[in-house]
């Protein structure tokens, strides 16, 4: 997309409802599971850059500090502080690459991957709350729209299998 093309005013209009619908969305959710989910960490809770960090590490293959920077986008020393943090807490660690000995990879822990789960359920929990106030109708509707946005995620994260989204 050209980002120097105008843009249509109806395709304008059409994203900012779209962005006003989920900013609505995104309202009734966060305090249903973020604000619960993250009292267990007692004042130390993680940063968004922390849990997308963790998203990106929920893959099978490990990435080095370096490719791990470049999914983040960050530069190499601010991503081993990062990482240094994830490391801290449990939900990271740092390995040997079983085929290059002076690389070491980086990867979830199981702490780590609970987090993310917990994360998920809590989330799904409170979308459950809002579409509780839909029709079975309409709550068939959203939850076969959600199928459809989770296999699309797949596709395209196996389209891009180097450059795994958040």
């Amino acid at each position: 997309m050209d980002p120097t093309a105008p843009i249509d005013p109806a395709v304008s209009a059409a994203r900012d409802r779209l962005a006003d619908d989920i900013g609505d969305f995104r309202r009734a959710l966060i305090p249903g599971f973020l604000l619960h989910l993250l009292r267990g960490f007692e004042g130390d809770e993680p940063s968004v850059i922390q849990i997308a960090t963790l998203y990106v590490l929920d893959h099978p293959s490990a990435p080095t500090l370096r490719e791990l920077a470049e999914r983040i986008d960050r530069s190499v020393s601010a991503t081993s502080r990062l990482v240094d943090q994830l490391v801290r807490r449990g939900l990271v660690d740092r390995h040997e690459d079983s085929h290059d000995r002076r690389a070491r990879r980086i990867a979830l822990t199981k702490r780590g991957t609970d987090f993310l789960r917990e994360f998920e359920r809590a989330r799904a929990d409170a979308q459950l709350d809002v579409m509780a106030h839909l029709t079975a109708e309409e709550r068939e509707l959203v939850t076969r729209a959600m199928a459809l946005l989770g296999e699309a995620s797949r596709r395209r994260t196996h389209v891009h299998p180097t450059h795994p989204e958040i």
